[in-house]
């Protein structure tokens, strides 16, 4: 097993309409020590996707310099396939919720399926920052940790790097090779300094292994999930009593607050389920009365409350920690789990929770998660497509079983190899080109949100570099050919 540490930078913030501009990884092996150096690429973007102004200067990558220099898409795809090998544990740093979501988003645009490279042949993902808060709760002493004036810890890896000496001889923040390299440090200080505990929280990327303890404990003895949706108020910590999954064979189960008492949160679901009672409304009653899910297979930090050491006990009890409430809770949990109201509890729960279909968005680029998975048939299609050569391309035309398959495979072709068009799909391609630039209800960058946007900027204090570097952006904008 590898480690493959990574890390994008973007056109902006939404993987859907939004595309990276840059590609940074690093190897390691188990222990964390580095095999090979860090390494980075450009990747340049469609005609179809402006860059935000706003994510330059974080990133600090001209268009010009990535439009320039930069790789396609479908090079990026083939790229990545050749990172993601084998037996490789795919890492990074609040992954989960930013870089694994343009990953799956590339290769759904270029023809690859969305999630194998996750899970098959001894593949899996690996997010860094939940393990951070980990550390920061039961094992603080590893770093120093950065603090805002208010005292509040702030985890961001741009200044917990140059606090803890993690940046020693690297470029500037938000570079992407620089950030693979200083994740893959920190990862190391944390595996370095308390090797078991690192293997712990490594084990929680197993839904199997987090089932089972689950299992074990979750109904007899509760858990103690570390999450930052617990907040600063709480350390960053909450006391769970998980007694039953969302649904047969889903990867939620449901959970409940110890903090709060079994009869308010059984009236405060019957509330919940009341007529009349809108989505939000039910969201902010169901977090107010300690309702949630724990997903088995987002890697969530649970530990057994048994195992909690007394130097933790204790700085939990400064954030109003207080275990023997907790612990009359379970009690009284313990006795419904015993009585008819158990049954009314699932049902309860279970309404509450259930989500609304997904509406499937008109669009096919914003449409990976709303469809279903790739079937057998089009799966054995895309691995037989000749994704890089342009001819076959424009002879190759399927009978797919997913209807978005075949224009993602006719969008695939105008973004990587406009020149397999014919007139027909070109003036095709420029009517989805301006929809996307132009139209006031996309979803996209468009033109006038751009616009927008650097006026806003422009209105701001800012340093003497980064007006230059949005002068140059205005000068590359009015150097583009009109939509």
């Amino acid at each position: 097993m590898q480690f493959l540490w990574y890390d994008y930078e973007t056109s902006g913030r939404d993987a859907a309409a939004d595309r990276p501009v840059q590609l940074g990884w690093q190897y390691t092996d188990p222990a964390m020590d580095p095999t090979t150096e860090a390494e980075s690429v450009l990747v340049r973007l469609p005609d179809d996707v402006l860059p935000s102004p706003g994510a330059m200067l974080v990133h600090q990558i001209t268009p010009e310099q990535h439009q320039r220099e930069g790789i396609s898409e479908a090079e990026l795809a083939v790229r990545l396939e050749q990172l993601i090998a084998p037996k490789t544990l795919v890492a990074g740093y609040n992954s989960r919720h930013f870089d694994d979501k343009f990953t799956q988003h590339v290769f759904y645009r270029c023809l690859r399926d969305p999630y194998r490279w996750q899970y098959a042949e001894g593949r899996a993902r690996f997010d860094l920052y939940p393990v951070v808060l980990a550390y920061f709760v039961f094992r603080p002493e590893v770093m120093v940790w950065p603090e805002d004036q208010d005292g509040r810890p702030r985890f961001k890896l741009d200044r917990i790097g140059p606090l803890n000496q993690l940046d020693v001889g690297l470029k500037h923040a938000h570079d992407a090779a620089a950030d693979v390299a200083v994740t893959a440090r920190l990862a190391r200080r944390f595996a370095h300094f308390d090797a078991d505990f690192f293997a712990e929280c490594l084990k929680r990327i197993d839904k199997h292994q987090v089932t089972d303890l689950i299992r074990a404990d979750g109904r007899s003895q509760g858990l103690l999930e570390v999450t930052p949706f617990a907040g600063w108020e709480r350390g960053y910590t909450r006391d769970l009593w998980i007694p039953f999954r969302l649904a047969e064979k889903s990867n939620d189960y449901v959970a409940f607050d110890l903090d709060i008492e079994p009869q308010q949160v059984l009236s405060g679901l019957s509330a919940v389920l009341s007529e009349g009672i809108s989505a939000s409304e039910r969201r902010t009653e169901l977090r107010r009365i300690g309702v949630q899910t724990v997903r088995i297979n987002a890697q969530p930090m649970l530990f057994r409350r048994d195992a909690i050491d007394p130097n933790t006990k204790a700085r939990m009890a400064d954030f109003g920690r207080d275990e023997g409430v907790q612990n009359q809770h379970l009690d009284a949990w313990h006795h419904i789990q015993e009585s008819p109201a158990f049954k009314t509890l699932y049902q309860l729960a279970r309404q509450a929770l259930e989500e609304a279909p997904v509406a499937v968005p008109d669009d096919v680029d914003y449409a990976l998660y709303g469809g279903g998975f790739l079937s057998p048939h089009d799966q054995e299609l895309l691995s037989s497509c000749p994704t890089m050569d342009a001819v076959a391309l424009k002879g190759w035309n399927p009978s797919f079983d997913d209807s978005r398959y075949a224009e993602l495979l006719f969008r695939y072709r105008a973004r990587n190899f406009a020149n397999s068009l014919s007139p027909a799909e070109w003036r095709r391609w420029q009517l989805v080109r301006r929809n996307k630039l132009l139209a006031e209800d996309s979803r996209a960058l468009t033109l006038a949100k751009l616009q927008e946007e650097l006026l806003q900027m422009s209105q701001r204090p800012l340093e003497s570099h980064h007006i230059e570097q949005l002068q140059r952006f205005a000068s590359w904008l009015d150097n583009q050919p009109p939509v």
